[in-house]
């Protein structure tokens, strides 16, 4: 077997390997299979006939050009089959056109976007077999073209012992060693992460345990950990002011921190396409929309606004504890999902709210041991109260007014954490704050949890979102209303309001950087059918009705069949046109030795004419100069040699150029009549 009649072998098998990944995605039916099965055997067939059928290719051109055009506009179902007919249009083209080594190899890459379109619809193990049939006959087409090639290039035969079998067997090879590497090489990804020099830092606050002032430490931090956006969404300044990025809830208090006592989580699988159900709407606060980008934490906890009803990510589910906390299974370096959340109400609540049962209110209310008069502040500041909701805004309103924020955790030796707060140093960051909000409210009898998460950020006016920065992380406090449920209680005097950390240059730059990874970077299949289908519904409305083909009547036909004529031909004429360019290329490709005999030449007064050939131009220059005949014919022919053929110069050839330059530098005695010396002359034309 030649390697020429292997390299058609690997091209037409890459061919069908693709096509056999479209009818296993369902992108062709059995009767096209079998229709493109034929085209195949025909094209073959027709590889071995003559090459004088350039009229039958100029048909095929149109009649490829006119069909792609009729199917796009009326019979293409979609963009997606519009586009897999159009490339099994140009594959079989290039195969029944094929003149030469670059069209099969050309056939054998329009092929490979043929696999793509099917591997964007399909999922199944036989998508898996034709990956790797296509891998190892792409690796054996484009080493068997190389090869050929490269051997013709040199006007060597190419039909060495062994050469299929060995190009086969390097095929082979490559997809093994690839396979391996693919399960060797490990996935970087969050493993990453520990090598992060501010990773403790970064998780701290977002654990299930937390030690009190453990979220100051990262208070000072300015770097933007996640960026949230409200599609389709327009919110209030009220609901705008009052929001938060929930994380995780704790509820067991020791004295020195904060604890989960359930950590245990329980899997909730997404229900295509990748949405999660969390919670029913209850019907008493507005649902919103929020796009959130999360920067790598050091945690699988995810943040978003309570009360979340959905969540829509690029995971086979999440993992949600008994307080409403949610994580990924497998946290990623980056993270983007979707969140519909029901806001919690500003004013009111109802009264369709199932009360806790013993065990949890047992749970919510449980605490250390306190000295005495914690429990009295909080028993005389609530007197009177008339239900929970009214103990938890004296309680918050107390603090707030009376207690100052700081980000310094000075203590008084020999003191309980929380007494040396609200009677000595009445100043601490937000989680001394949340405790002792909680702890009061537990010690009168309402049940009450700390939350750990961020405050909403800085609001980005150019990109319209919310950058929230490590500074931003955040603990308040959710107490159980009955009849009303969870409500967020907040007594950390901390400011909310204060003015940008960015300039309007800054912001543009963090815009610009989220639009990057948005629609570059975390460009993804929905992204593409979106905007698939918004062009499609563009384009529906603009376009003329035209009628099916069945329907046409009137000047209708010949409109379009003149469009597609004009296009057809416009096509045509560019065809032709090229080798005029790849022959201008060639005239910038001489040879430098044939340079340096025209200049030499031309030093003697003979020059080529604007028309003349290389082999007029030697006439012409024997008749001038006799004695340099056998020098200017061996220049001549070598030139053409090397310029319009394939061949490459062997020594002997370098040598017999040397020579003839010596001959051509030399004074001659020339004839009278003969040109004066004047500026280098052009290079004779091909």
């Amino acid at each position: 077997m030649t390697p020429r009649l292997a390299l058609r072998i690997a091209t037409y098998l890459l061919v069908a390997d693709a096509v056999a990944a479209l009818f296993i995605a369902g992108l062709v039916g059995s009767l096209g299979l079998g229709l493109i099965g034929a085209a195949l055997a025909l094209a073959w067939w027709r590889g071995g006939l003559s090459r004088g059928m350039a009229g039958l290719d100029r048909i095929l051109v149109l009649a490829v050009a006119a069909a792609a055009a009729i199917h796009l506009v009326y019979v293409a179902a979609s963009p997606l089959d519009g586009f897999v007919s159009l490339l099994l249009l140009l594959v079989l083209l290039r195969l029944f056109t094929a003149r030469a080594l670059g069209d099969l190899r050309d056939a054998g890459l329009l092929s490979f976007f043929m696999l793509v379109a099917a591997a964007s619809v399909a999922f199944g193990i036989g998508l898996l077999f034709a990956f790797a049939g296509f891998l190892a006959l792409g690796t054996w087409m484009l080493m068997l073209h190389h090869v050929v090639s490269e051997s013709e290039r040199a006007e060597q035969d190419a039909a060495t012992p062994g050469l299929f079998r060995l190009s086969l067997a390097g095929s082979l090879a490559a997809v093994l060693i690839t396979a391996s590497l693919f399960f060797i090489i490990p996935r970087m990804g969050q493993t990453s992460l520990p090598f992060r020099a501010e990773l403790q830092r970064m998780v701290t606050g977002f654990t299930s345990q937390v030690e009190l002032g453990a979220i100051g430490e990262i208070e000072t931090d300015t770097t933007v950990v996640m960026r949230v956006s409200f599609p389709g969404t327009t919110l209030t300044p009220a609901e705008r002011s009052g929001l938060r990025w929930r994380g995780l809830a704790l509820d067991l208090f020791d004295g020195r921190g904060w604890t989960a006592s359930r950590p245990e989580r329980r899997a909730l699988r997404a229900i295509p396409p990748g949405v999660v159900r969390v919670g029913t709407p209850r019907g008493r606060g507005r649902i919103v929309t929020q796009e959130i980008f999360l920067e790598p934490l050091g945690t699988d906890v995810i943040f978003a606004a309570p009360r979340v009803l959905s969540v829509q990510l690029a995971a086979p589910g999440l993992l949600a504890d008994d307080t409403g906390g949610l994580s990924v299974p497998t946290p990623s370096a980056r993270l983007r999902y979707t969140v519909e959340s029901e806001l919690e109400p500003r004013q009111g609540g109802g009264t369709d709210i199932r009360p806790l049962d013993p065990v949890s209110r047992a749970r919510y209310l449980k605490l250390p041991p306190l000295p005495e008069r914690i429990p009295a502040l909080a028993r005389q500041l609530t007197a009177g109260s008339r239900d929970g909701r009214e103990t938890a805004g004296r309680l918050t309103d107390f603090l707030t007014r009376n207690f100052r924020y700081s980000l310094t955790q000075a203590r008084t030796a020999g003191t309980d954490p929380l007494e040396d707060f609200l009677f000595v140093r009445r100043s601490g960051n937000c989680e001394y704050f949340a405790t002792a909000l909680a702890i009061m409210l537990r010690t009168v009898g309402v049940p009450s949890r700390v939350v750990n998460g961020f405050q909403r950020g800085e609001w980005n006016p150019y990109g319209e979102y919310f950058a929230v920065r490590l500074s931003d992380a955040h603990s308040w406090v959710e107490a159980y209303v009955e009849g009303a449920g969870w409500l967020t209680f907040d007594a950390s005097p901390r400011d909310e309001t204060g003015g940008s950390a960015w300039g309007p240059l800054a912001l543009y730059l963090d815009t610009f950087r989220l639009r990057w990874y948005r629609y570059v970077v975390n460009w993804s299949l929905k992204d593409q059918i979106d905007v698939a289908s918004a062009i499609r519904q563009t384009a529906r409305t603009w376009r003329p009705d035209w009628p099916s083909p069945g329907e046409w009547t009137g000047a209708r036909a010949p409109v379009l069949l003149g469009v597609v004529l004009v296009a057809a031909v416009v096509a045509w004429r560019l065809r032709r046109r090229g080798p005029v360019g790849r022959r201008a290329l060639a005239r910038r490709a001489v040879p430098d030795f044939y340079r340096r005999a025209l200049r030499l030449l031309a030093r003697r007064g003979i020059r080529p004419a604007g028309p003349e050939t290389a082999r007029e131009f030697s006439a012409r220059a024997r008749k001038a100069a006799p004695a340099w005949a056998g020098a200017l014919d061996t220049i001549t022919h070598t030139y053409e040699r090397a310029r319009f053929g394939t061949a490459r110069l062997i020594p002997e050839d370098l040598a017999a150029i040397d020579r003839s330059l010596a001959i051509l530098g030399r004074q001659p005695a020339w004839p009278a009549h003969s040109p004066p010396p004047g500026r280098e002359a052009a290079v004779p034309r091909s």
